[in-house]
Protein backbone atom coordinates (compact mmCIF):
# COMPACT_ATOMS: atom_id res chain seq x y z
CA UNK A 1 0.00 0.00 0.00
CA UNK A 2 2.98 2.68 0.86
CA UNK A 3 4.65 1.79 -2.30
CA UNK A 4 1.33 2.16 -4.26
CA UNK A 5 -0.07 4.88 -2.57
CA UNK A 6 3.43 6.85 -3.30
CA UNK A 7 3.66 5.85 -7.11
CA UNK A 8 0.57 6.81 -7.17
CA UNK A 9 1.08 10.37 -6.93
CA UNK A 10 3.70 10.23 -9.96
CA UNK A 11 2.71 10.80 -13.42
CA UNK A 12 2.60 8.33 -15.96
CA UNK A 13 6.44 9.73 -16.97
CA UNK A 14 8.13 10.01 -13.98
CA UNK A 15 6.36 6.70 -12.91
CA UNK A 16 8.49 4.78 -15.98
CA UNK A 17 11.18 6.06 -15.45
CA UNK A 18 10.90 4.85 -11.23
CA UNK A 19 10.58 1.93 -11.72
CA UNK A 20 13.00 1.74 -14.74
CA UNK A 21 15.42 2.51 -12.02
CA UNK A 22 13.62 0.05 -9.27
CA UNK A 23 14.16 -2.83 -12.08
CA UNK A 24 17.39 -1.71 -13.23
CA UNK A 25 18.51 -2.08 -9.40
CA UNK A 26 17.51 -5.87 -8.78
CA UNK A 27 18.16 -7.01 -12.44
CA UNK A 28 14.69 -7.96 -13.35
CA UNK A 29 12.24 -7.22 -16.02
CA UNK A 30 9.04 -6.29 -15.70
CA UNK A 31 7.21 -9.52 -16.72
CA UNK A 32 9.28 -10.95 -13.76
CA UNK A 33 9.31 -8.61 -10.92
CA UNK A 34 5.54 -7.54 -10.89
CA UNK A 35 4.97 -5.16 -7.58
CA UNK A 36 3.01 -7.73 -5.41
CA UNK A 37 5.48 -10.09 -4.99
CA UNK A 38 7.73 -7.62 -3.49
CA UNK A 39 9.24 -9.12 -0.22
CA UNK A 40 9.40 -7.16 2.77
CA UNK A 41 13.34 -6.10 2.55
CA UNK A 42 13.23 -5.11 -1.13
CA UNK A 43 10.28 -2.94 -0.58
CA UNK A 44 12.08 -1.01 2.04
CA UNK A 45 14.74 -0.44 -0.83
CA UNK A 46 12.21 0.29 -3.32
CA UNK A 47 10.53 2.98 -0.97
CA UNK A 48 14.19 4.16 -0.06
CA UNK A 49 14.80 4.53 -4.17
CA UNK A 50 11.25 6.22 -4.86
CA UNK A 51 12.02 9.01 -1.45
CA UNK A 52 15.34 9.80 -3.35
CA UNK A 53 13.78 9.43 -6.51
CA UNK A 54 11.39 12.42 -6.14
CA UNK A 55 14.30 14.35 -4.11
CA UNK A 56 16.24 14.69 -7.66
CA UNK A 57 13.39 16.01 -9.10
CA UNK A 58 13.87 19.39 -7.95
CA UNK A 59 16.66 21.62 -6.94
CA UNK A 60 17.05 23.02 -3.61
CA UNK A 61 15.29 26.50 -3.36
CA UNK A 62 18.03 28.67 -3.32
CA UNK A 63 18.71 27.27 -7.03
CA UNK A 64 15.37 26.98 -8.56
CA UNK A 65 15.37 30.69 -10.24
CA UNK A 66 18.75 29.61 -12.32
CA UNK A 67 17.14 28.07 -15.59
CA UNK A 68 17.90 23.96 -16.11
CA UNK A 69 16.82 21.16 -18.33
CA UNK A 70 13.58 19.58 -17.60
CA UNK A 71 15.14 16.64 -14.85
CA UNK A 72 13.48 13.69 -17.33
CA UNK A 73 15.27 15.16 -19.74
CA UNK A 74 18.42 15.05 -18.31
CA UNK A 75 18.82 11.65 -16.54
CA UNK A 76 16.86 9.76 -19.73
CA UNK A 77 19.66 11.15 -21.93
CA UNK A 78 22.06 9.66 -19.03
CA UNK A 79 20.65 6.58 -18.27
CA UNK A 80 20.39 6.01 -22.42
CA UNK A 81 24.24 6.88 -22.64
CA UNK A 82 23.08 9.12 -24.96
CA UNK A 83 26.35 10.92 -26.27
CA UNK A 84 27.11 13.80 -24.60
CA UNK A 85 28.05 16.42 -26.97
CA UNK A 86 24.58 16.09 -28.56
CA UNK A 87 23.21 16.38 -25.00
CA UNK A 88 24.90 19.74 -25.06
CA UNK A 89 23.20 21.11 -28.20
CA UNK A 90 19.77 19.83 -27.33
CA UNK A 91 19.35 20.05 -23.78
CA UNK A 92 22.26 22.29 -22.30
CA UNK A 93 22.74 25.03 -24.64
CA UNK A 94 19.48 26.22 -25.20
CA UNK A 95 19.21 26.51 -20.85
CA UNK A 96 22.47 28.02 -20.13
CA UNK A 97 22.50 30.28 -22.68
CA UNK A 98 19.14 32.11 -22.26
CA UNK A 99 21.17 34.39 -20.08
CA UNK A 100 24.70 36.31 -20.91
CA UNK A 101 26.23 34.72 -17.09
CA UNK A 102 25.98 30.91 -19.14
CA UNK A 103 25.09 29.23 -15.31
CA UNK A 104 22.59 26.42 -15.86
CA UNK A 105 21.30 24.38 -12.45
CA UNK A 106 21.23 20.57 -12.88
CA UNK A 107 21.70 17.29 -10.59
CA UNK A 108 25.32 15.79 -11.04
CA UNK A 109 26.91 12.95 -9.08
CA UNK A 110 27.38 14.88 -5.61
CA UNK A 111 23.59 16.88 -5.76
CA UNK A 112 22.47 20.00 -7.15
CA UNK A 113 25.06 22.38 -8.46
CA UNK A 114 25.17 25.55 -10.24
CA UNK A 115 27.06 24.47 -14.08
CA UNK A 116 29.21 27.04 -15.33
CA UNK A 117 29.86 27.07 -19.07
CA UNK A 118 31.67 30.62 -19.34
CA UNK A 119 35.56 31.04 -19.40
CA UNK A 120 35.40 34.44 -17.22
CA UNK A 121 33.39 32.61 -14.66
CA UNK A 122 35.06 29.47 -14.63
CA UNK A 123 38.64 31.67 -14.10
CA UNK A 124 36.87 33.10 -10.89
CA UNK A 125 35.56 29.77 -9.49
CA UNK A 126 38.71 27.97 -9.66
CA UNK A 127 41.15 30.86 -8.66
CA UNK A 128 39.15 32.16 -5.78
CA UNK A 129 39.88 28.94 -3.08
CA UNK A 130 38.91 31.15 -0.46
CA UNK A 131 35.66 31.57 -2.00
CA UNK A 132 34.85 28.46 -3.57
CA UNK A 133 36.28 25.45 -1.25
CA UNK A 134 36.09 22.16 -2.61
CA UNK A 135 33.32 20.09 -0.93
CA UNK A 136 33.85 17.63 1.24
CA UNK A 137 32.73 14.31 0.07
CA UNK A 138 34.69 11.82 1.89
CA UNK A 139 32.35 10.98 4.79
CA UNK A 140 29.20 11.32 3.04
CA UNK A 141 26.72 8.84 1.40
CA UNK A 142 29.72 7.95 -1.31
CA UNK A 143 31.97 6.86 1.06
CA UNK A 144 30.34 3.19 0.65
CA UNK A 145 30.01 3.45 -3.01
CA UNK A 146 32.09 1.54 -4.91
CA UNK A 147 33.53 4.50 -6.73
CA UNK A 148 34.20 5.97 -3.23
CA UNK A 149 36.23 3.07 -1.52
CA UNK A 150 38.35 2.82 -4.63
CA UNK A 151 38.69 6.73 -4.86
CA UNK A 152 37.15 8.93 -2.50
CA UNK A 153 39.60 9.17 0.35
CA UNK A 154 42.13 11.59 1.80
CA UNK A 155 44.04 11.99 -1.00
CA UNK A 156 44.88 15.74 -2.73
CA UNK A 157 42.13 15.05 -5.11
CA UNK A 158 38.87 14.73 -2.48
CA UNK A 159 40.74 16.68 0.53
CA UNK A 160 39.15 20.06 1.15
CA UNK A 161 41.20 22.65 1.24
CA UNK A 162 43.39 22.87 4.94
CA UNK A 163 46.14 21.83 6.93
CA UNK A 164 46.08 17.76 5.60
CA UNK A 165 45.44 18.83 1.84
CA UNK A 166 48.45 21.11 2.28
CA UNK A 167 50.57 19.02 4.00
CA UNK A 168 49.86 16.31 1.02
CA UNK A 169 50.72 18.81 -1.62
CA UNK A 170 53.94 19.30 -0.13
CA UNK A 171 54.85 15.86 -0.75
CA UNK A 172 53.18 14.86 -3.76
CA UNK A 173 54.49 18.21 -5.62
CA UNK A 174 58.43 17.16 -5.05
CA UNK A 175 57.52 13.14 -6.06
CA UNK A 176 55.83 14.41 -9.19
CA UNK A 177 58.29 17.34 -10.38
CA UNK A 178 61.06 14.49 -9.95
CA UNK A 179 58.38 11.94 -12.06
CA UNK A 180 59.14 11.75 -15.67
CA UNK A 181 59.49 8.70 -16.73
CA UNK A 182 60.35 8.66 -20.25
CA UNK A 183 62.02 5.90 -20.87
CA UNK A 184 60.02 3.90 -19.38
CA UNK A 185 56.99 5.15 -21.32
CA UNK A 186 59.29 4.38 -24.59
CA UNK A 187 60.43 1.19 -23.65
CA UNK A 188 56.42 0.32 -23.13
CA UNK A 189 55.65 1.47 -26.27
CA UNK A 190 58.01 -0.72 -28.15
CA UNK A 191 56.42 -3.53 -25.80
CA UNK A 192 53.14 -2.52 -27.55
CA UNK A 193 54.50 -2.58 -31.13
CA UNK A 194 55.12 -6.49 -30.99
CA UNK A 195 51.50 -6.88 -30.65
CA UNK A 196 50.50 -4.41 -33.17
CA UNK A 197 52.29 -5.82 -35.53
CA UNK A 198 50.50 -8.64 -35.33
CA UNK A 199 47.59 -7.64 -36.87
CA UNK A 200 48.96 -3.93 -38.65
CA UNK A 201 48.38 -4.00 -42.28
CA UNK A 202 45.39 -6.75 -41.89
CA UNK A 203 42.70 -5.92 -39.15
CA UNK A 204 41.85 -2.78 -37.73
CA UNK A 205 42.44 -2.22 -34.01
CA UNK A 206 40.12 -1.26 -31.29
CA UNK A 207 42.17 1.50 -29.96
CA UNK A 208 40.21 2.62 -26.72
CA UNK A 209 41.30 -1.00 -25.13
CA UNK A 210 44.76 -1.31 -26.67
CA UNK A 211 45.20 2.41 -24.79
CA UNK A 212 43.48 1.30 -21.63
CA UNK A 213 46.28 -1.56 -21.75
CA UNK A 214 49.26 0.86 -22.43
CA UNK A 215 48.20 2.96 -19.52
CA UNK A 216 47.43 0.45 -17.08
CA UNK A 217 51.25 -0.85 -17.78
CA UNK A 218 52.30 3.05 -17.47
CA UNK A 219 50.80 3.74 -14.47
CA UNK A 220 51.15 0.16 -12.74
CA UNK A 221 55.08 0.43 -12.90
CA UNK A 222 55.38 4.54 -12.78
CA UNK A 223 52.99 4.69 -10.34
CA UNK A 224 54.17 1.78 -7.70
CA UNK A 225 56.46 -0.28 -9.48
CA UNK A 226 53.79 -2.94 -10.18
CA UNK A 227 53.39 -4.86 -14.01
CA UNK A 228 49.65 -6.00 -14.52
CA UNK A 229 51.14 -6.70 -17.96
CA UNK A 230 48.43 -5.41 -19.67
CA UNK A 231 49.83 -4.60 -22.78
CA UNK A 232 50.73 -8.68 -23.77
CA UNK A 233 47.59 -10.30 -21.22
CA UNK A 234 44.71 -8.22 -21.10
CA UNK A 235 43.23 -11.31 -19.49
CA UNK A 236 45.06 -11.56 -16.46
CA UNK A 237 44.09 -12.25 -12.79
CA UNK A 238 44.85 -8.26 -12.21
CA UNK A 239 43.81 -6.68 -15.35
CA UNK A 240 40.21 -8.37 -15.48
CA UNK A 241 40.21 -7.32 -11.68
CA UNK A 242 40.78 -3.46 -12.09
CA UNK A 243 38.20 -3.28 -15.03
CA UNK A 244 35.74 -4.44 -13.13
CA UNK A 245 35.87 -2.14 -11.10
CA UNK A 246 36.44 0.53 -13.27
CA UNK A 247 33.25 -0.44 -15.05
CA UNK A 248 31.73 -0.82 -11.92
CA UNK A 249 32.20 2.43 -10.81
CA UNK A 250 30.93 4.35 -14.08
CA UNK A 251 27.23 2.58 -13.22
CA UNK A 252 25.09 5.52 -13.70
CA UNK A 253 22.14 3.91 -11.38
CA UNK A 254 24.94 3.56 -8.92
CA UNK A 255 25.96 7.07 -9.18
CA UNK A 256 22.14 8.46 -9.03
CA UNK A 257 21.31 6.27 -6.01
CA UNK A 258 24.33 5.64 -3.71
CA UNK A 259 22.64 4.57 -1.25
CA UNK A 260 21.99 1.76 -2.66
CA UNK A 261 25.90 0.30 -1.64
CA UNK A 262 25.57 1.31 1.60
CA UNK A 263 26.43 -2.10 3.97
CA UNK A 264 22.49 -2.81 5.00
CA UNK A 265 21.20 -2.79 1.13
CA UNK A 266 24.20 -4.25 -1.14
CA UNK A 267 23.29 -7.69 0.26
CA UNK A 268 20.20 -7.46 -2.45
CA UNK A 269 22.94 -7.04 -5.15
CA UNK A 270 24.72 -10.21 -4.98
CA UNK A 271 26.35 -8.89 -8.81
CA UNK A 272 27.52 -5.58 -7.16
CA UNK A 273 28.78 -7.41 -4.33
CA UNK A 274 30.60 -9.33 -5.82
CA UNK A 275 32.58 -6.39 -7.09
CA UNK A 276 32.91 -4.99 -3.79
CA UNK A 277 34.98 -8.21 -3.16
CA UNK A 278 36.89 -7.38 -6.12
CA UNK A 279 37.71 -4.24 -5.02
CA UNK A 280 39.00 -5.64 -1.62
CA UNK A 281 41.31 -8.00 -3.36
CA UNK A 282 43.14 -4.92 -5.43
CA UNK A 283 43.07 -2.67 -2.00
CA UNK A 284 44.57 -5.79 -0.46
CA UNK A 285 46.93 -5.87 -2.61
CA UNK A 286 47.72 -2.42 -3.18
CA UNK A 287 48.63 -2.08 1.01
CA UNK A 288 50.97 -5.10 0.24
CA UNK A 289 53.20 -3.17 -2.02
CA UNK A 290 53.22 -0.34 0.10
CA UNK A 291 53.96 -2.22 3.06
CA UNK A 292 57.03 -3.68 1.35
CA UNK A 293 57.80 0.01 0.33
CA UNK A 294 58.26 0.92 3.47
CA UNK A 295 60.19 -1.92 4.51
CA UNK A 296 62.39 -1.26 1.87
CA UNK A 297 62.48 2.42 2.84
CA UNK A 298 63.72 1.82 6.51
CA UNK A 299 65.96 -0.54 6.48
CA UNK A 300 68.00 2.22 3.90
CA UNK A 301 67.76 0.76 1.20
CA UNK A 302 66.35 2.84 -1.11
CA UNK A 303 69.46 2.84 -3.05
CA UNK A 304 68.82 1.77 -7.36
CA UNK A 305 70.27 2.37 -10.33
CA UNK A 306 67.39 3.88 -12.11
CA UNK A 307 67.81 7.38 -12.12
CA UNK A 308 65.62 9.81 -9.47
CA UNK A 309 62.57 10.71 -12.77
CA UNK A 310 62.78 6.98 -13.74
CA UNK A 311 61.85 5.68 -9.85
CA UNK A 312 57.95 5.23 -9.00
CA UNK A 313 55.88 7.24 -7.26
CA UNK A 314 55.64 5.50 -4.69
CA UNK A 315 59.30 5.73 -3.88
CA UNK A 316 59.33 9.36 -4.21
CA UNK A 317 56.60 10.10 -2.42
CA UNK A 318 58.12 7.90 0.36
CA UNK A 319 61.08 9.34 -0.07
CA UNK A 320 59.72 12.92 -0.38
CA UNK A 321 57.97 12.23 3.19
CA UNK A 322 61.44 11.38 4.56
CA UNK A 323 63.33 14.57 3.51
CA UNK A 324 60.41 16.85 5.20
CA UNK A 325 60.41 14.57 8.24
CA UNK A 326 56.65 14.11 7.60
CA UNK A 327 54.71 10.91 7.96
CA UNK A 328 52.22 10.17 5.17
CA UNK A 329 49.72 6.99 6.43
CA UNK A 330 49.12 3.90 4.37
CA UNK A 331 45.48 5.08 4.28
CA UNK A 332 46.95 8.55 2.98
CA UNK A 333 49.17 6.57 0.23
CA UNK A 334 46.44 3.88 -0.31
CA UNK A 335 44.18 7.04 -1.36
CA UNK A 336 46.45 8.87 -3.31
CA UNK A 337 47.47 5.75 -5.27
CA UNK A 338 43.76 5.37 -6.19
CA UNK A 339 43.93 8.54 -7.21
CA UNK A 340 46.34 8.54 -9.33
CA UNK A 341 44.67 5.58 -10.84
CA UNK A 342 41.44 7.84 -11.20
CA UNK A 343 43.12 11.27 -12.76
CA UNK A 344 45.66 9.26 -14.84
CA UNK A 345 44.51 5.87 -16.38
CA UNK A 346 41.15 6.37 -18.10
CA UNK A 347 41.35 9.91 -19.06
CA UNK A 348 45.12 9.42 -20.47
CA UNK A 349 44.14 6.48 -22.43
CA UNK A 350 41.13 8.23 -24.06
CA UNK A 351 42.90 11.29 -24.48
CA UNK A 352 45.65 9.20 -27.10
CA UNK A 353 42.46 7.10 -28.36
CA UNK A 354 40.90 10.39 -29.25
CA UNK A 355 44.47 12.02 -30.47
CA UNK A 356 44.80 8.94 -32.69
CA UNK A 357 40.88 9.12 -34.09
CA UNK A 358 41.78 12.67 -35.11
CA UNK A 359 44.97 11.95 -36.89
CA UNK A 360 43.65 9.57 -38.85
CA UNK A 361 40.88 11.50 -39.92
CA UNK A 362 43.04 14.84 -41.03
CA UNK A 363 46.02 12.88 -42.78
CA UNK A 364 47.91 16.13 -43.71
CA UNK A 365 48.31 17.51 -39.50
CA UNK A 366 49.47 13.09 -39.19
CA UNK A 367 52.19 13.82 -41.65
CA UNK A 368 52.83 17.27 -40.44
CA UNK A 369 53.18 15.77 -37.03
CA UNK A 370 54.94 12.66 -38.46
CA UNK A 371 57.52 15.00 -39.93
CA UNK A 372 58.29 16.63 -37.00
CA UNK A 373 58.98 13.35 -35.22
CA UNK A 374 61.04 11.76 -38.07
CA UNK A 375 63.18 15.52 -37.59
CA UNK A 376 64.09 15.38 -34.20
CA UNK A 377 64.05 11.59 -33.64
CA UNK A 378 65.48 10.91 -36.94
CA UNK A 379 63.87 9.37 -39.99
CA UNK A 380 65.76 5.97 -40.36
CA UNK A 381 63.30 3.29 -40.17
CA UNK A 382 64.11 1.55 -36.68
CA UNK A 383 62.18 2.51 -33.13
CA UNK A 384 63.62 5.24 -30.84
CA UNK A 385 62.79 6.05 -27.72
CA UNK A 386 62.74 9.99 -26.97
CA UNK A 387 64.40 12.51 -24.29
CA UNK A 388 63.01 14.42 -21.99
CA UNK A 389 64.46 17.14 -24.22
CA UNK A 390 63.35 15.86 -27.29
CA UNK A 391 59.61 15.72 -26.74
CA UNK A 392 59.93 19.02 -24.79
CA UNK A 393 61.07 20.24 -29.19
CA UNK A 394 57.75 18.82 -30.33
CA UNK A 395 55.53 21.87 -30.36
CA UNK A 396 53.40 20.55 -32.84
CA UNK A 397 52.51 17.61 -31.12
CA UNK A 398 52.02 19.26 -28.30
CA UNK A 399 49.30 21.55 -29.75
CA UNK A 400 47.72 18.62 -31.10
CA UNK A 401 47.38 16.54 -27.98
CA UNK A 402 46.17 20.42 -26.39
CA UNK A 403 43.22 20.54 -29.15
CA UNK A 404 42.51 16.90 -28.54
CA UNK A 405 41.74 17.58 -25.11
CA UNK A 406 39.49 20.45 -26.02
CA UNK A 407 37.33 19.32 -28.98
CA UNK A 408 36.78 15.76 -27.30
CA UNK A 409 36.28 16.30 -23.68
CA UNK A 410 37.13 13.61 -21.08
CA UNK A 411 35.78 14.48 -18.01
CA UNK A 412 32.13 16.33 -18.02
CA UNK A 413 33.27 18.40 -14.44
CA UNK A 414 35.42 18.81 -11.66
CA UNK A 415 34.48 18.08 -7.96
CA UNK A 416 32.03 20.69 -7.15
CA UNK A 417 33.29 23.48 -4.65
CA UNK A 418 31.14 25.06 -2.34
CA UNK A 419 30.54 28.87 -2.08
CA UNK A 420 30.91 30.32 1.10
CA UNK A 421 29.29 34.33 0.98
CA UNK A 422 26.63 35.13 -2.03
CA UNK A 423 29.14 36.01 -4.53
CA UNK A 424 28.66 37.24 -8.02
CA UNK A 425 29.49 35.19 -11.25
CA UNK A 426 29.13 36.42 -14.55
CA UNK A 427 26.12 39.06 -12.88
CA UNK A 428 24.06 36.33 -11.33
CA UNK A 429 23.72 36.31 -7.32
CA UNK A 430 24.77 32.47 -6.27
CA UNK A 431 23.70 32.44 -2.97
CA UNK A 432 26.01 30.90 -0.02
CA UNK A 433 25.72 27.42 0.42
CA UNK A 434 25.04 26.33 -3.40
CA UNK A 435 27.10 24.17 -5.13
CA UNK A 436 29.35 25.48 -8.28
CA UNK A 437 31.24 23.32 -10.56
CA UNK A 438 32.36 23.64 -14.23
CA UNK A 439 30.81 22.06 -17.19
CA UNK A 440 34.09 21.46 -18.27
CA UNK A 441 32.44 20.04 -22.44
CA UNK A 442 29.97 22.76 -23.30
CA UNK A 443 32.86 25.30 -21.96
CA UNK A 444 35.29 23.86 -24.60
CA UNK A 445 32.64 23.82 -26.56
CA UNK A 446 31.30 27.33 -26.05
CA UNK A 447 30.48 28.95 -29.66
CA UNK A 448 30.83 32.14 -27.49
CA UNK A 449 34.56 31.04 -26.47
CA UNK A 450 36.03 29.37 -29.40
CA UNK A 451 35.74 30.13 -33.29
CA UNK A 452 33.79 27.48 -34.97
CA UNK A 453 34.53 25.49 -31.54
CA UNK A 454 33.42 21.65 -33.04
CA UNK A 455 36.14 21.89 -35.54
CA UNK A 456 39.84 19.99 -34.81
CA UNK A 457 42.05 22.78 -35.29
CA UNK A 458 45.73 22.34 -33.49
CA UNK A 459 46.92 25.80 -34.85
CA UNK A 460 44.59 27.07 -32.33
CA UNK A 461 46.93 26.68 -29.93
CA UNK A 462 50.28 27.82 -32.13
CA UNK A 463 52.28 30.96 -30.02
CA UNK A 464 50.18 34.17 -30.40
CA UNK A 465 47.11 32.23 -31.72
CA UNK A 466 43.65 32.31 -30.80
CA UNK A 467 44.20 30.10 -27.20
CA UNK A 468 46.39 32.60 -26.07
CA UNK A 469 43.80 35.31 -26.90
CA UNK A 470 41.14 33.01 -24.73
CA UNK A 471 43.19 32.81 -22.29
CA UNK A 472 43.67 36.28 -21.49
CA UNK A 473 39.57 36.93 -21.21
CA UNK A 474 39.65 33.67 -19.34
CA UNK A 475 40.05 29.85 -18.44
CA UNK A 476 38.79 28.45 -21.93
CA UNK A 477 41.07 25.13 -21.58
CA UNK A 478 40.21 23.20 -18.72
CA UNK A 479 40.66 19.99 -19.11
CA UNK A 480 42.89 19.62 -15.66
CA UNK A 481 41.00 22.30 -14.08
CA UNK A 482 43.53 25.00 -13.05
CA UNK A 483 44.57 27.06 -10.03
CA UNK A 484 45.51 25.74 -6.71
CA UNK A 485 43.58 22.45 -7.30
CA UNK A 486 44.52 21.90 -10.77
CA UNK A 487 45.26 18.32 -11.40
CA UNK A 488 48.94 17.09 -10.34
CA UNK A 489 49.63 14.33 -12.73
CA UNK A 490 48.95 17.15 -15.49
CA UNK A 491 52.68 16.58 -16.95
CA UNK A 492 52.63 12.81 -16.29
CA UNK A 493 49.61 12.66 -18.44
CA UNK A 494 50.77 15.35 -20.93
CA UNK A 495 54.20 13.33 -20.75
CA UNK A 496 53.45 9.98 -21.57
CA UNK A 497 50.77 11.01 -24.71
CA UNK A 498 54.05 13.18 -26.28
CA UNK A 499 56.51 9.62 -26.13
CA UNK A 500 53.82 7.15 -26.96
CA UNK A 501 52.08 9.78 -30.11
CA UNK A 502 55.24 10.53 -31.85
CA UNK A 503 56.93 7.35 -31.56
CA UNK A 504 53.41 5.65 -32.84
CA UNK A 505 53.38 8.08 -35.78
CA UNK A 506 57.04 7.23 -36.95
CA UNK A 507 55.88 3.39 -36.93
CA UNK A 508 52.48 3.48 -38.63
CA UNK A 509 50.38 5.47 -40.95
CA UNK A 510 46.80 5.97 -39.59
CA UNK A 511 43.21 5.56 -41.20
CA UNK A 512 39.95 4.91 -40.60
CA UNK A 513 38.21 1.83 -41.56
CA UNK A 514 35.27 2.55 -44.42
CA UNK A 515 32.67 0.99 -42.08
CA UNK A 516 33.65 3.10 -39.70
CA UNK A 517 30.65 4.66 -37.25
CA UNK A 518 32.99 7.34 -37.04
CA UNK A 519 33.39 8.88 -40.16
CA UNK A 520 31.29 12.22 -39.61
CA UNK A 521 32.17 12.64 -35.84
CA UNK A 522 33.73 10.43 -32.72
CA UNK A 523 30.90 8.62 -31.27
CA UNK A 524 31.49 8.47 -27.71
CA UNK A 525 29.06 8.14 -24.12
CA UNK A 526 29.34 7.74 -21.02
CA UNK A 527 28.72 9.27 -17.93
CA UNK A 528 31.01 11.74 -16.07
CA UNK A 529 33.73 10.64 -18.47
CA UNK A 530 33.34 10.30 -21.97
CA UNK A 531 34.66 7.09 -24.21
CA UNK A 532 34.61 6.78 -28.07
CA UNK A 533 32.26 3.65 -28.87
CA UNK A 534 34.15 1.01 -30.73
CA UNK A 535 36.87 2.92 -32.33
CA UNK A 536 38.51 1.07 -35.07
CA UNK A 537 42.04 2.23 -36.32
CA UNK A 538 43.58 1.13 -39.43
CA UNK A 539 47.31 1.12 -38.95
CA UNK A 540 49.77 0.49 -41.94
CA UNK A 541 53.41 -0.32 -41.02
CA UNK A 542 55.75 2.03 -42.37
CA UNK A 543 58.83 -0.23 -41.56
Amino acid sequence: MIISSSIALLDNKIKEQFWSLCLRAFGKTPNSFPPKKITISIAVAVVSIYAAFRKLTQPPPQLRNLPRPGFLQYVSTILMNKPYDNVLKEVIYPVAFKADHGLYAAFGLFGWSVYITDSVAARKLLTKTDLFPKINIINSQHQHTLFGRFAVGPNIIFLPHGPQWKAQRSVMNPAFNRSMPVRLFGELTQKLFVQLDKTADSSPIDVLDIMNRWTLDAIGIAGFDFDFDAITNKNSEWVTRYHHIMGGSRDALYQLLPFLESPRLRALFPKRNQIHHELDLFLEKMQEIIAHKREILNNNEFATNKKTNEKDLLTLMLEAAKEENGKLTDEEIMANLCGFFLAGHDTTSNAISYALYNLATHPDIQEKARDEANRILGSEPIDVLPTVEQINEMTYTQMIIKETMRVNTIVQNIVSRKVVEDVDIGGFVVPKGAQVTLDIMAIHRNPKIWKNPDEFNPERFEPGGEAEKVTKMGLGWVPFSNGARQCIGKNFSLTEQRVIIPMLLRKYELSLPDDSIHKDKVVISGIGSFSAVNLQIKLKKRY
